[in-house]
């Protein structure tokens, strides 16, 4: 969740620039995926359609924006991705070296359909594709009265009345923000002096009341398991576990707000022309709907549909918060060597 060429340093750092074996690229266009109910949503709303409609054939390559960006950077001329699924950091960290295109609403008519505000990320590199935002998921069945505020949750966690989950550094797409930054911020620090997070890091570890997670299926195996009673975690995700089974999680934005985090589209450059295509499909008002449905985040599309039930959990603009990303991006070097010197998780 950052800008500029410093993301290249950024990704790295936190481990994460490293390849991954991709699909021969035998299919008419290659697009990525995160993990768990985020890859079964995408096949299901997007790809299935997507290759009845047009019989075209899509792969889809699981991984990180880090490991996407270093296999096109490796074959820019033939690249094995078409389009990238990413988040903001990842997206920056493509135009700054140059592998996407801009995007072009002749090729895109359904951006017709998406509020300009979301056309206009990564300097017009990139377009949303849905938000989110990080808060609070706990065990209503353990903890009957939740936190209302971020500096209440650190606080009562280091009183040890709950076992407390939450990402670690590796975890790109998460921690920068949703930790780190958000920590920071209620405490009343500034992304150059991040000093009062570290600090309070530093105690709640020593506290023995945290535990950390490295993938996002983590966390839900820490809650259902009872190591954890609460923790940070993704909006849609939390509702998505719930509404499959775990039906004591539940989910909320402390004051003063959740922490946003946008998933956006790029073409490649040099990829399949084929992928204009299916960027537009994207933006559709019946995928963007079940897409909706499926991930429980509010979509682009201004016609897409939801369900009333769904809709009511979903963030409003007002209840989150956006963390200034290319702050944070110039920051993150130094950010990681702290947090890696004095937390060490």
């Amino acid at each position: 969740m950052k800008t500029l060429k410093p993301c290249r340093s950024l990704l790295a750092l936190a481990g994460l620039a490293f390849t991954v074996a991709l699909p021969a690229h035998a299919a008419d266009l290659t697009v990525t995926a995160f993990g768990g109910v985020w890859e079964k949503s995408l096949r299901t709303c997007y790809v299935e359609p997507f290759q009845k409609k047009t019989g075209k054939t899509v792969d889809v390559v699981l991984g990180t924006p880090a490991q996407w960006v270093n296999q096109v950077a490796a074959n820019p001329a033939k690249p094995p991705i078409d389009v990238f699924l990413t988040l903001i950091d990842g997206a920056e960290d493509a135009k700054a070296r140059g592998l996407v295109e801009k995007i072009d609403p002749a090729k895109v008519p359904n951006l017709a359909d998406v509020p300009e505000p979301l056309r206009q990320v990564v300097g017009g590199d990139a377009v949303v594709l849905h938000y989110g935002a990080a808060g609070l998921a706990y065990n209503e069945a353990k903890i009957k009265n939740p936190p209302k505020t971020w500096a209440e949750f650190i606080e009562r966690t280091l009183k040890g009345e709950w076992q407390a989950a939450l990402p670690g550094i590796n975890v790109a797409s998460t921690t920068p923000t949703a930790v780190i930054w958000n920590f920071n911020d209620a405490l009343g620090g500034k992304v150059g002096d991040i000093s009062p997070v570290i600090a309070k890091m530093k105690a709640l570890r020593d506290s023995g009341n945290v535990i950390f997670w490295n993938d996002v299926n983590q966390f839900l195996t820490q809650m259902q398991s009872g190591e954890a009673d609460i923790g940070i975690y993704w909006d849609g995700r939390a509702w998505a576990a719930r509404d499959g089974g775990f039906k004591s999680l539940n989910f909320y934005y402390p004051a003063p707000g959740g922490v946003v985090s946008p998933t956006v589209v790029q073409k490649v450059k040099n990829g399949s022309p084929a992928a204009w295509e299916f960027i537009d499909f994207l933006f559709s008002p019946e995928p963007q709907s079940c897409w909706a449905a499926a991930i429980q985040y509010p979509v682009a599309s201004t016609k897409a549909q939801y369900k009333p039930e769904q809709k009511a959990r979903m963030p409003k603009l007002d209840e989150v918060r956006w963390p200034p990303f290319a702050e944070i991006l110039a920051a993150m070097p130094k950010w990681v060597e702290t947090w890696n010197k004095d937390i060490g998780r």
